[in-house]
């Protein structure tokens, strides 16, 4: 076989697209979508100086539209786990609050939470809903209107 321009191209896409798994922030697959672009323009018979500028081109672009797409896709919100997934959740009242501590109990998922109530609003009684505002060491931080996380 007989090796032309493109497939110097064509192996320089897939080193990069391979090192990406090393360099964090998709610069290496972007420069490697710049490269087939480049080896396209070689198979098509395009000079050196015309490869040149479809390389930059392709990889320019690849910067502003696929990188931004790639990086929201790979650094998506990881699914919240133990304590931080409480805040925003309702919890029924098990045990009133006290009108000075404001302290009292809520039951989340069955497991059953002392809880400080946030605001100076009326105060909840036995099986009212409260919602999490965020966690306190081993207490629940709740208050009578609902929370968006």
């Amino acid at each position: 076989m007989e090796w032309e321009v493109w497939h110097v191209w064509l192996g320089v896409c897939m080193a990069l697209v391979m090192l990406e798994v090393f360099v964090p922030g998709f610069v290496l697959a972007c420069l490697g979508v710049g490269a087939l672009a480049g080896s396209c323009a070689a198979r098509l018979g395009w000079g050196l100086t015309a490869q040149l500028v479809t390389v930059g081109v392709a990889s320019l672009l690849a910067f502003v539209f696929l990188r931004p797409v790639a990086r929201r896709v790979a650094q998506s919100d990881a699914t919240k786990t133990g304590v931080d997934a409480l805040v925003g959740r309702p919890c029924k009242v098990t045990q009133a609050f006290d009108d000075t501590s404001r302290l009292g109990r809520c039951k989340v998922d069955g497991d059953d939470w002392r809880a400080e109530l946030s605001d100076r609003s009326a105060i909840p009684q036995v099986n009212d809903v409260v919602w999490v505002e965020h966690v306190e060491s081993n207490t629940l931080v709740v208050s009578t209107k609902p929370i968006n996380p």
